[in-house]
């Protein structure tokens, strides 16, 4: 059983220290445990009660009616609340609960029940993305740790992998040819592998090559598959490579295919133009130039 300090309670939930000793001294709700020292601590249970308390706070509920139900009732309005895949605020809010918790079946049923109702597009740009942002930010201001953000960055990738494969066997009859990479340093996949599901989803043909590929591979591959596009995401700042040194080493190994280039740094710089070479500032932009295309699945 872990051991949470108050202020490892506010640091997870958002709950700030001062308001949980209020409720404590209010409603007599949320009392701590004590060690054989007298120092007060919570538990696992302690937190996932917070956290539920947190998500209906949220949506309008009252500390004062929440601290009159038991636990059982707090977890049954949850879950009802959780039901509303629409409800954009309260599915962020549950995969950020089963985040920390680490609870691989509820983040899992949490993130299917989203993709089944609003689709894998709608699901990743409107609750995904917004829970990945969140998550950067909990990194930021020490909430999680790196395992945290692992598991959920796993459970997203496995599940866009997953769903990719089911679109195997969709054609095209005018296909287009997509190599798709991060360079070195980038190790973040979700974008990468969501443009994968957006392309094959649309029939065209895709060569997935992961991430931290060297530049001097892209020359070889390129002779071989021979492309009409590449496509790569840029979200870390490198301080051994300048952003658009960065770019002129893509385009020098890739000759006059195609470039598409995304994520964070290509959103935030303001990068000269170059032939044949498409900055793409966020992902509805990328899925509005696949479907300018304007190529139907045969």
């Amino acid at each position: 059983m872990r051991k949470f300090s108050i202020s490892d309670i506010e640091n997870l939930t958002g709950i700030k220290a001062h308001t949980i000793r209020i409720w404590e001294q209010r409603y007599n709700f949320c009392t701590p445990k004590r060690t054989e020292t007298n120092i007060r601590y919570y538990d696992d249970q302690d937190l996932c009660t917070f956290l539920n308390i947190a998500v209906l706070n949220e949506n309008g509920y009252k500390i004062s009616k929440i601290s009159q139900m038991e636990v059982l009732e707090i977890n049954q309005l949850v879950k009802k609340l959780q039901e509303d895949h629409y409800n954009i605020n309260v599915q962020v809010q549950m995969l950020s609960n089963a985040m920390l918790k680490m609870d691989d079946e509820e983040f899992d049923e949490v993130l299917n029940g989203c993709v089944s109702d609003l689709g894998m597009e709608k699901a990743i740009c409107e609750i995904v993305f917004p829970f990945m942002r969140k998550v950067g930010f909990m990194w930021q201001v020490g909430s999680i740790n790196a395992a945290h953000e692992h598991f959920a960055t796993q459970k997203i990738e496995q599940k866009l992998i997953h769903d990719t494969f089911k679109l195997n066997g969709l054609k095209n009859k005018n296909s287009k040819r997509f190599i798709l990479f991060l360079p070195p340093h980038e190790h973040h996949e979700i974008g990468l592998l969501f443009a994968q599901f957006i392309l094959k989803s649309k029939g065209h043909f895709t060569l997935y090559l992961g991430q931290d590929l060297p530049f001097e591979s892209l020359s070889e591959v390129v002779n071989y598959y021979e492309p009409d596009f590449v496509f790569t995401v840029l979200t870390i700042a490198n301080s051994e490579m300048k952003i658009e040194d960065a770019i002129s080493k893509i385009r020098e190994n890739i000759g006059n295919i195609s470039l598409i280039l995304a994520g964070a740094q290509i959103a935030i710089n303001q990068l000269l133009d170059k032939p044949n070479t498409m900055y793409i500032k966020n992902i509805q932009e990328f899925i509005d130039q696949v479907n300018m295309l304007n190529l139907s699945i045969a």
